[in-house]
């Protein structure tokens, strides 16, 4: 079994994963650690490290993070140093939405993540010159 963890300040995760749930509907693999305002990077690692352990313990675990450099991404990081699991960084909903919908039991966690990239990128447009490109737009 494949667990997806979302961490982020605030709550980014938390939103994420409800926005997903409405999207593509309840989702058993995904789960999600925020960051509090008066939380340390110490508390984070702890949250994530629990909810990592307990993941591993049933398979296989990705962990998607914010933004690079953050402290989710910083204490996320440091953690791989100790456990085995897949990290990626600068979540967006497509992304989330992507690697979750093809979690199954036949599914390994190192090939969602290497397809994941390309289309999260992909999901990002400039409006503005999309629509110019269209004709819509002067």
């Amino acid at each position: 079994m494949i667990t997806v963890i979302l961490v982020s300040h605030g709550g980014m995760a938390k939103g994420m994963v409800e926005s997903t749930t409405m999207l593509i509907g309840e989702q058993p693999c995904l789960e999600y650690v925020t960051f509090e305002p008066g939380d340390g990077p110490e508390d984070l690692t702890e949250k994530v490290e629990t909810r990592l352990t307990a993941a591993l313990e049933k398979g296989e675990a990705i962990v998607m993070t914010d933004i690079p450099n953050g402290t989710p991404f910083n204490c996320v990081s440091r953690l791989m140093e100790h456990h085995h699991f897949y990290h990626l960084t600068g979540m967006n909903l497509p992304m989330v939405i992507d690697v979750v919908s093809q979690v199954s039991e036949e599914a390994k966690a190192a090939a969602l993540c290497i397809a994941a990239v390309e289309p999260a990128r992909e999901a990002i447009i400039d409006v503005n010159a999309w629509m110019k490109e269209l004709g819509i737009l002067e």
